[in-house]
């Protein structure tokens, strides 16, 4: 489980809590409308919905699973793997591979090593490769537009609640103040649920699956890289150097205390 999205989501929601509790005098249940909440948040992932396929949304909806639950790929055991497929492809030949391939966790890798194993040329696999990543680039890009959406029609669907209640409102201008009252708390409350759709749901979980995706490409190009380098048959030593390239210089100093 992702623990930065639940933390950051414990304390966002914690504070908003305590702050709705502490502005309201200990009436939190002011704040909860039932209607609002449907009326708003339905009109934001309706309007999400409808700015793109519905395959591309339901899609979507799932990558919230991946953004909690998704594993983290530790790069430097990454490294190493590779590492140690060059130092077999160096040792025993190319062909030695294919028994140790299949037990490769990362299916991008094990493809990018049966292509090796095949005798596929070097100009073949970084292009079915790369095809890979920039497919699933393209796939990633469809999750983060339907939550960009739904942060970014949150809050005018909050203000068409607004709106609404202000109609109930001045409907009722003859009638007693808390009529009234009630029908302008109404109304901004559903402005709030717009506020908070954009700024603490759907905003946040559209940037951090940016950022995941932005990490898994990552991965992917290290993992290239690293079968381009062990295909052409260089040293073991120059690919882990290689590879190294890719990390910061704090990241290459910790490798040797972890080994």
């Amino acid at each position: 489980m992702d623990l930065a999205t639940v933390i950051g989501y414990l304390l966002a929601w914690g504070a908003l809590t305590y702050g709705a509790y502490h502005a309201s005098h200990g009436a939190v249940g002011s704040y909860i409308k039932p209607g609002e909440a449907i009326l708003v948040g339905g009109m934001a992932l309706g309007a999400a919905f409808a700015s793109m396929p519905l395959h591309a949304a339901m899609g979507a909806l799932g990558a919230v699973k991946k953004c909690l639950f998704s594993k983290e790929t530790h790069i430097e055991h990454l490294i190493k793997q590779i590492v140690s497929y060059a130092e077999t492809a160096r040792r025993d030949g190319v062909l030695a591979l294919e028994s140790v391939a299949r037990e490769a966790p990362d299916p991008f890798l094990r493809r990018g090593l049966q292509l090796t194993i095949d005798g596929t040329d070097p100009e073949v696999i970084e292009r079915i490769m790369r095809i890979e990543i920039e497919a699933m680039g393209e796939r990633h890009k469809h999750g983060r537009h339907f939550w960009h959406s739904v942060a970014k029609f949150g809050p005018g669907c909050g203000l068409i609640a607004c709106l609404c209640g202000q109609v109930a409102m001045f409907r009722n201008l003859n009638g007693d103040a808390g009529t009234i009252g009630a029908a302008l708390a109404v109304a901004l409350v559903g402005t709030l649920y717009g506020a908070l759709i954009q700024n603490i749901m759907a905003g946040p979980l559209a940037e951090k699956l940016a950022v995941k995706s932005k990490e898994e490409m990552f991965i992917k190009e290290i993992i290239l890289q690293g079968v381009l380098s062990i295909q052409a048959g260089n040293n073991p030593r120059v690919v882990e150097m290689q590879l190294l390239s890719f990390l910061s210089a704090k990241q290459q100093e910790a490798l040797p205390k972890a080994a």
